[in-house]
């Protein structure tokens, strides 16, 4: 008898827990805003996936929670200047410091005669950075007739991550000179005419990583949000705000950027324990 008595002695807590908890899968997509242009605002878009936990201390008062995979991403950019001639002479340190490492005599470009002539270059890089997290949120829930409100805050582990990036390169001297003939020129020799296939070349290459490297692994933030509800299927609007920022602190210059977004989702609950129809009709 007592080996009966005991579990169920456990089990009375869970079933009176049970009675006021109602569980769903959760599926969702995240609208994501980037930099905008002259003609609007520019979107991407990740998904948002997992279980959503609700605990009902009322018909009207609920607590609601969950684990939840979610794609948040942002965009990047930097730029830099520089010196053609740094690049230059670059390039014959490359070969051993040709030239005694006197560098290139600017002054050779005089003869060409050419009004505002442009002797540096620029690099623009352009990225886009996509984290996946694991998202657990606590928010209140204040239910009106057949609409829900929701507003509080979030914390998320970084699992993964991957960037795309596109780099602008402009050199407009380069364009325009033959860089073999000004090596010759300042006398140190056109290297046979090899010499600019080694320097980098005006034009747009791009590149993807994988890797968390650079990115602050824990995020916290707010979320809030509306929703509506037909009998066990509930839509939902919400929008996140994180307020930390998303790289780490050896990779964070400039102001504080961190992660935004916009979700729609929708999911299906299921309540757990038996309700009366009539309790069960407002139960959601």
């Amino acid at each position: 008898m007592k080996k009966i008595f005991i579990p169920l002695l456990i089990l009375i807590p869970f079933f009176g827990f049970a009675q006021k908890v109602s569980l769903a899968p959760e599926i969702g997509l995240n609208i994501i805003p980037m930099t905008g242009s002259d003609i609007g605002q520019n979107y991407q878009f990740g998904y948002h996936v997992g279980g959503h936990l609700k605990y009902h201390f009322s018909n009207s008062f609920k607590l609601s929670t969950g684990v939840f995979l979610t794609q948040k991403k942002k965009e990047y950019s930097s730029s830099s200047t520089g010196s053609v001639f740094t690049l230059l002479n670059e390039t014959l340190n490359s070969f051993g410091g040709f030239g005694g490492g006197a560098g290139i005599d600017s002054s050779a470009l005089d003869s060409l005669n050419i009004p505002g002539l442009n002797t540096e270059y620029t690099e623009n890089i352009r990225g886009v950075s996509s984290e996946l997290f694991i998202e657990i949120p606590l928010l209140a829930n204040y239910k009106y007739k057949n609409v829900n409100f929701y507003a509080g805050p979030y914390a998320a582990l970084l699992i993964t991550a991957n960037r795309k990036e596109e780099l602008t390169t402009d050199i407009p001297l380069l364009d325009v000179i033959d860089v073999d003939l000004l090596l010759e020129q300042s006398g140190l020799g056109g290297f046979g005419g090899i010499a600019s296939s080694f320097l980098p070349q005006s034009g747009v290459e791009s590149s993807e990583t994988s890797g968390t490297a650079g990115l602050r692994t824990f995020d916290m933030g707010v979320n809030a949000g509306i929703g509506y509800e037909m009998n066990n299927l509930h839509f939902t609007f919400m929008y996140s705000h994180g307020l930390l920022d998303y790289r780490d602190d050896k990779s964070k210059t400039g102001n504080t950027e961190t992660l935004k977004l916009f979700r729609i989702s929708i999911a299906y609950f299921f309540n757990l324990g038996k309700q009366s129809s009539e309790t069960s009709s407002s139960f959601n």
